[in-house]
C-alpha cells in the first residue's frame, strides 16, 4: 500500500473526517432509513454467519465477495448513491492482500473516506497490512453479540428498532437457525427454503403441551397402566399426589392417591355410582353408629374441616380408628382406579403431607403400594372369572324365595344375607351397595354366587301398555 493510502487510512476518522454538519445530517438520514453495512468477505461460509447475525440485529447487509462487487455496492449505496451505507466491514482473515486492494478501491470513491471502517482479522495476523493498525479490528473467531457490540461502538449508529413481537417471524427464525448451524456445523450450507421448513418443524415441536406447574409426570391411561406407574413411584420412594382421571363416554371419575415413601396414606375420589366417602368405612368398622355419622355430617363446622379432622379434634375416635378407616378407603379407591382403561394421570411431588396424614403421624395404619397392587390385580382376576355374569351397577335382581327357603338362613354368610334381604326387584346394585354400606364390587361378587346357584335372578323389566 502506498504512503498516500496509509496517510488517508491514518487520518482522523476511522477512515477520514467529515464536517460536523455533514456527519450529523448523514447519520440522521442513515438512522431514519435503516443502517446498512457494506460487508466484504470472500469466504461464503463465514459471510453467511456474520450476515445472519447482523440482519437479526436489524442491520441491512450488502455482501460483496469480490473487489468489483464491493465497488459497485459502494457507488450505489454510499455517499454518491442513496447514502444508506453506515459502515464498511472488511474481513481480512482469508486474503489480507485482496482486502487491502478492496480498501484502496473503496477509498477512490468520492466521500467514501468519511465512512467508518472496521476490520475482521485473524489472531495470527492482527495487522494484515500497513496502516491497518489505525482501524478498529475484531479478531476471529468471534460471537454474534461481540460483532454487534464492535459495530455499534465503532459507528455509534443503532438500527431502526423492530416492533415488539410475542413470537419471532419466520424470517427471524430462519436467521437464528442459520446462525446456530454455522456455529456448530460450518460444513453445512442448506438452502433458505430448507431452513424455513426446518424452522417450522422446530416451531411446531415447541408448541407441544408442557407439564402443569408442579407436575413431574403426566401420561395417558391405556398405553400406560396405573399399576406400572404405582410400581415406579413405589420403587422411587416418591411423596406426593397421584391424580387419576377416567374419561370415557358418559363416565367421569377422579381419584387422588396420597403417596408417602411406598405407602398409600389416604385417597379422595368422586366416582359416579360408588359410595367411597369416609362415612361408609367408619360404619363398616362399627366405629360409629349411623346416627352419630349423620349428626356429625349435618352439623355446621365454622372451620370447614373434613370429617377425619373433626373426629380427631373432638376426640370421638382414636387416631388408630381413623387411620384404619382412611386406609380402607384408600385401598378401595385405588382398586377402582386400577380398573380404568381410559383417561389420564399426573403426579405432583410434595414435601408436606396432607393435614390429615400429618395429624395421624407416620406410625399409624397405612396401606403399602404393594398391597394395593396385589388386591387390585386379584380383583381383576375375579372380574375376569365372573365375565358376562357380573352384574352391572344399574341392574335389578330379585331373590328366588322358594330356593332360599330350602337352604335356610344358616347356609348363608352374613354378607350374603344382607344382600338377599335387599333383592326385592326394586333395588339396583348401586342401591344395595349403599344400603349395605359396602362397595358395589363386593355386592357383585355376592350376587354372582347367588345367581349362579339359582338363588337370585334378574328382575323382569316392567311391562308397558
Amino acid at each position: 500500500m502506498s504512503t498516500a493510502d496509509q496517510h488517508r487510512l491514518g487520518s482522523a476518522g476511522p477512515m477520514g473526517t467529515a464536517s460536523p454538519g455533514e456527519s450529523s445530517s448523514s447519520m440522521a438520514a442513515i438512522t431514519a432509513s435503516g443502517a446498512a453495512v457494506l460487508y466484504f468477505d470472500p469466504n461464503p461460509t463465514a459471510a453467511k454467519l456474520a450476515s445472519a447475525g447482523l440482519r437479526l440485529a436489524g442491520y441491512r447487509v450488502l455482501h460483496a465477495a469480490s473487489l468489483d462487487q464491493a465497488v459497485e455496492l459502494c457507488r450505489s449505496h454510499g455517499p454518491t448513491g442513496d447514502q444508506s451505507i453506515a459502515a464498511l466491514l472488511l474481513d481480512t482473515a482469508t486474503a489480507p492482500a485482496v482486502s487491502a486492494a478492496v480498501l484502496r478501491a473503496l477509498l477512490e470513491i468520492p466521500g467514501a473516506s468519511s465512512m467508518p471502517g472496521m476490520l475482521l482479522v485473524s489472531r495470527a495476523n492482527p495487522v494484515p497490512f500497513p496502516g491497518a493498525e489505525t482501524l478498529p479490528a475484531l479478531k476471529r473467531p468471534f460471537t454474534t453479540p461481540a460483532l454487534l457490540k464492535f459495530l455499534r461502538d465503532a459507528i455509534d449508529v443503532v438500527p431502526v428498532a423492530k416492533p415488539v413481537r410475542t413470537r419471532a417471524t419466520p424470517d427471524d427464525a430462519v436467521l437464528r437457525l442459520e446462525i446456530a448451524l454455522q456455529q456448530f456445523f460450518p460444513e453445512i450450507e442448506p438452502e433458505t427454503e430448507t431452513l424455513r421448513r426446518f424452522a417450522a418443524t422446530l416451531n411446531t415441536m415447541a408448541e407441544l403441551p408442557t407439564l402443569a406447574s408442579g407436575v413431574t409426570l403426566q401420561a395417558a391411561l391405556g398405553p400406560n397402566r396405573l399399576e406400572s406407574v404405582l410400581e415406579l413411584l413405589d420403587a422411587d420412594g416418591a411423596r406426593g399426589v397421584l391424580t387419576v382421571e377416567r374419561n370415557e363416554p358418559g363416565i367421569r371419575a377422579v381419584a387422588r392417591l396420597h403417596l408417602d415413601r411406598g405407602r398409600l396414606r389416604m385417597a379422595e375420589a368422586a366416582i359416579d355410582g360408588e359410595d367411597l366417602r369416609l362415612e361408609r368405612f367408619l360404619l363398616e368398622l362399627e366405629a360409629l353408629t349411623p346416627a352419630q355419622v349423620e349428626a356429625i355430617t349435618n352439623a355446621d363446622d365454622p372451620q370447614q374441616r373434613g370429617l377425619a379432622l373433626q373426629l380427631l379434634d373432638s376426640g370421638q375416635l382414636r387416631v388408630d380408628e381413623v387411620a384404619t378407616a382412611l386406609a380402607n378407603q384408600a385401598r378401595e379407591i385405588a382398586c377402582h382406579a386400577l380398573t380404568w382403561t381410559a383417561g389420564r394421570l399426573s403426579f405432583a411431588p410434595a414435601e408436606q403431607l396432607h393435614p390429615v396424614v400429618a395429624r395421624l403421624g407416620r406410625g399409624n395404619t397405612a396401606v403399602r403400594v404393594a398391597e394395593v397392587l396385589m388386591v387390585g390385580l386379584r380383583r381383576t382376576d375375579e372380574r375376569a372369572e365372573m365375565g358376562p355374569h357380573m352384574a352391572g351397577l344399574d341392574e335389578v335382581y330379585v331373590r328366588v324365595d322358594e330356593e332360599v327357603a330350602k337352604l335356610g338362613r344358616h347356609a348363608f354368610a352374613r354378607d350374603e344375607l344382607a344382600v338377599l334381604e335387599l333383592l326385592n326387584g326394586r333395588n339396583s346394585i348401586k342401591d344395595v351397595a349403599r344400603k349395605t354400606k359396602t362397595g358395589a364390587f363386593a355386592v357383585t361378587k355376592v350376587l354372582y354366587r347367588l345367581s349362579r346357584s339359582g338363588l337370585a335372578r334378574k328382575a323382569a323389566p316392567p311391562v308397558r301398555a
